[in-house]
């Protein structure tokens, strides 16, 4: 088909000359290094070698928005957006390319001529064969991050990898052009790598290994037992947690012997072994006695030189003389003698 207009993209200072045209759906091809494209060929095929049909029957079988598109498509007669295309090949846009094919299948099916006509070609934007995965992906990072439809944590994740390392970016880099923190950036590449290294391709479980991999109180945990991450991947892989944002709760099971004893070698359900904790340490569930166990802590720990100071200031022992008072109360309320 003719050029119909020219327009411009401008991407990491660089002025990319485009042009829209209508290609005919069947000599485009999928692009697996698209970040949801690759997301979902990990996901079933692995390292595998596949075809375009592989990626279709998967995108058109595993992914709903597909079908959504395919629908909204369907009722507006075409694209709202055109798709990107470099050298045949789509670069973002796989979904729409998907939907556009079975809408001329269907068409097919009934032999309506004007409707196969109509979609047998897709309006796309085409750049130059020459431009750079460098540029594409920060054209595909600045419309999915910042911008348009937003990918999913584990295509984001993926595209943060693919950045700092096949293409040199920094983590400040990366987060400065999406308006983040490094911090969001590396957990996101640790996350991904975690699931990498353990063959978890179930997007899904994204959400799991990022709040693995940025809580605080488990980094701490498993610096001091090894066996803390490997077990508790193997207990996501079982699907012993319910949501990713349980994990956030698991350094109190991991306190407590019962509870992690149950859930790493019993391998009951997370929630069960976090009732155990709760039953056997009530400061997890209320407020009000992780509030006590907070001040017994701080006495506890409390320096000799801050002894001495209290000691010499009326003021400071006139505090600590009303806490006596109202805990010697209390306790007698309770039923504790002293």
């Amino acid at each position: 088909m003719n050029k119909k207009s020219k327009n411009e993209i401008v991407v990491i200072g660089q002025k990319i000359q485009t042009k829209i045209e209508e290609i005919d759906i069947f000599k485009l091809h999928y692009w697996k290094e698209n970040p949801r494209v690759n997301a979902i060929i990990k996901q079933k095929y692995r390292d595998k070698d596949i075809s375009d049909e592989d990626i279709e029957k998967s995108l058109w079988e595993e992914v709903d928005s597909v079908h959504d598109l395919f629908l909204d498509i369907k009722k507006h007669g075409g694209l709202i957006d055109e798709i990107l295309v470099r050298n045949n090949i789509v670069l973002e846009g796989n979904s729409r390319l998907c939907a556009y094919r079975h809408l001329y299948k269907k068409a097919e099916q009934k032999n309506d001529e004007d409707e196969i006509l109509k979609w047998s070609y897709i309006r796309s934007r085409v750049i130059p064969d020459g431009t750079s995965d460098e540029v594409i992906f920060s054209i595909l990072g600045t419309w999915h991050i910042k911008g348009k439809t937003q990918w999913d944590t584990y295509e984001k994740a993926a595209y943060f990898k693919r950045m700092n390392i096949d293409y040199g970016y920094s983590l400040k880099d990366i987060a400065d052009s999406i308006s983040q923190t490094e911090k969001f950036v590396e957990d996101h590449i640790k996350a991904h790598d975690l699931m990498v290294e353990n063959n978890v391709y179930t997007l899904e479980k994204f959400s799991y290994f990022y709040e693995l991999v940025k809580n605080k109180k488990i980094k701490e945990l498993a610096s001091k037992e090894s066996t803390i991450i490997p077990n508790t991947i193997q207990a996501i892989k079982e699907g012993r947690f319910k949501r990713g944002e349980e994990i956030r709760d698991l350094h109190k099971v991991l306190k407590d012997k019962k509870a992690k004893k149950e859930f790493f070698d019993e391998k009951v359900e997370f929630n069960d072994a976090l009732e155990t904790t709760k039953d056997r340490h009530p400061e997890h569930e209320d407020s009000f006695y992780n509030q006590i166990k907070k001040t017994t802590k701080i006495l506890q720990d409390c320096s000799v030189e801050r002894i001495e100071a209290i000691k010499s200031d009326g003021n400071k022992k006139y505090i600590l003389k009303d806490l006596y008072k109202e805990v010697n109360n209390f306790c007698k309320k309770v039923g504790i003698k002293s």
